[in-house]
C-alpha cells in the first residue's frame, strides 16, 4: 500500500512537473540565445543567411552566428559623439556589404571579415535624420540633410543628392529608388542617374518607407488624396477604424506610379507595413496586427496584441509563414501568417521600460530582437 501511495504521489510530481515546465516553456517562450549587456540594432541581408549583422550601442559592429549568437567578427566605427547612439546606430547589409551610419559618417564593411571597404565623412559633416538608415541597394542611399545621397558601392564614390526633400528612407528594387515626399506624393528615381521616372501625387504624407515586391509599391499614409485611374476601393472589413481618422493603405504599380487599389480603413494614423510574403501584406497598427491580401487589399484576418508600455513602440517582422511583434516591455508574440492565430509567445520575468526603439528581424523560424537591454533570439529554428 505505501508503495502503491509513492507511486501515486510521483506520478503527481511528475505529471505537475511536465505541467510546470511546459507551462514555463510556453511562456518564456523558445529562448535560442541572448546577449545582455551593451545595445544593439540587428539586420540581415537579402542573401542566403548564415550572420546576424548587429550595432551595438557602444559604436562596436559584429556578425553572429545565427544559430549560436557567437561572433564571428567585430570592428569599430567611427563617430563624432559615440554617446549620441541612444538608439545604436542604424545598420544595414545586402550585396555582400554591412553598412553604418554614424553621427559623422558612412561606413560599408565586408559582410564576410568585417573589414572596411570605405568610409566617407558625412554630407556637411553631421548626419542628420539618421534614424531612417542607410539602404543598400546595388548602391547605398543615406538621408542627410532632408535628402537622400546616393554612393557607389563599390568604392564610397559621391554619385548624386536627391533634388527632393525625403518625408522617410527610399526603398530601391530593379534600378529604381522610390523616395516619399514630406508634404505627400510619391516618386520614382533612377537609381544611377536620379533621373525621375514617374511621379504619384495622389497618395499622402507616408508613415515609413515604402515596400516593394514583385513589380508592386506599397505605401502607409497618414491622409489621402483622390486617386487619378485608381482601382475600385477595396471592401471594408468589420468593425474598422473609420476613413476620418485612418491610415490609407495604397498599392501602386512600381514601374508606372499607377494606384492599384487603395483602403482607407485599416488602421488609425500610423500604420506601419511589413515585407510581403506568401501574398500577405502585414499591418501593424498599434495593438493589432492587420492582414490583407497583396494583390487586392481585400481583408484576410485581424489579431490582437499587448500594447506594450505605450502606443507606437512595438516593431514588427514576417518571416518563414510567422508574423513577430516585439513590444517595449520585453514581450514578443508570434502569429501564424496564413490565420493570424497564436501561435507562441515569449513573456520575460520581469518587464523592461524601454522607451526605446526597438530593432526586429527574423530568419529560419527564429526572431532576434535588439534594445537598449541587450539582444536575445527566439523560436524555432528550421531543422
Amino acid at each position: 500500500m505505501l508503495l502503491g501511495v509513492a507511486g501515486v504521489a510521483a506520478a503527481a510530481v511528475t505529471v505537475g512537473g511536465i505541467g510546470w515546465w511546459a507551462r514555463r516553456d510556453a511562456d518564456t517562450g523558445h529562448r535560442v540565445w541572448s546577449r545582455t549587456g551593451t545595445g544593439s540594432r540587428v539586420a540581415l541581408s537579402a542573401a542566403p543567411q548564415s550572420d546576424l549583422y548587429v550595432a551595438d550601442f557602444d559604436g562596436t559592429v559584429r556578425a553572429l552566428d545565427l544559430r549560436t549568437g557567437a561572433p564571428r567578427w567585430s570592428a569599430e566605427v567611427a563617430s563624432r559623439n559615440p554617446a549620441d547612439s541612444s538608439f545604436g546606430w542604424p545598420i544595414a547589409a545586402g550585396d555582400g556589404l554591412v553598412c553604418v551610419t554614424t553621427d559623422s559618417h558612412v561606413h560599408a564593411l565586408d559582410a564576410a571579415s568585417g573589414a572596411v571597404r570605405w568610409t566617407v565623412p558625412a554630407p556637411g559633416g553631421y548626419l542628420s535624420g539618421w534614424t531612417d538608415g542607410p539602404t543598400v541597394g546595388g548602391d547605398v542611399f543615406v538621408i542627410c540633410d532632408g535628402r537622400v545621397h546616393s554612393y557607389d558601392a563599390a568604392t564610397g564614390e559621391a554619385r548624386w543628392a536627391g533634388p527632393l526633400e525625403a518625408a522617410c528612407g527610399p526603398a530601391v528594387a530593379g534600378g529604381t529608388v522610390y523616395l516619399a515626399a514630406p508634404a505627400g506624393g510619391i516618386s520614382a528615381l533612377d537609381a544611377k542617374t536620379c533621373e525621375r521616372r514617374w511621379e504619384q501625387p495622389a497618395v499622402g504624407t507616408l508613415v515609413d518607407r515604402p515596400v516593394v515586391h514583385e513589380g508592386v509599391l506599397y505605401l502607409s499614409t497618414s491622409a489621402a488624396s483622390a486617386s487619378t485611374g485608381a482601382a475600385p476601393t477595396a471592401s471594408a472589413s468589420t468593425g474598422a477604424a473609420s476613413a476620418a481618422s485612418a491610415s490609407t493603405v495604397s498599392a501602386l504599380d512600381a514601374a508606372t506610379g499607377r494606384v492599384l487599389w487603395q483602403r482607407d480603413d485599416l488602421g488609425h494614423p500610423g500604420v506601419h507595413p511589413a515585407p510581403v510574403a506568401d501574398g500577405t501584406l502585414c499591418l501593424l497598427d498599434n495593438d493589432r496586427v492587420i492582414a490583407v491580401e497583396a494583390s487586392t487589399g481585400r481583408s484576410r484576418w485581424t489579431s490582437s496584441v499587448p500594447d506594450g508600455l505605450g502606443r507606437g513602440m512595438s516593431t514588427m517582422a514576417v518571416a518563414d509563414g510567422r508574423v513577430y511583434v516585439a513590444l517595449n516591455d520585453g514581450r514578443l508574440h508570434t502569429l501564424d501568417l496564413a490565420t493570424g492565430r497564436l501561435q507562441w509567445q515569449d513573456d520575460p520575468a520581469e518587464f523592461g521600460t524601454e522607451y526605446t526603439g526597438l530593432s526586429l528581424t527574423a530568419f529560419g523560424g527564429v526572431a532576434y530582437r535588439g534594445s537598449r537591454a541587450g539582444l536575445y533570439a527566439a523560436g524555432i529554428p528550421a531543422a
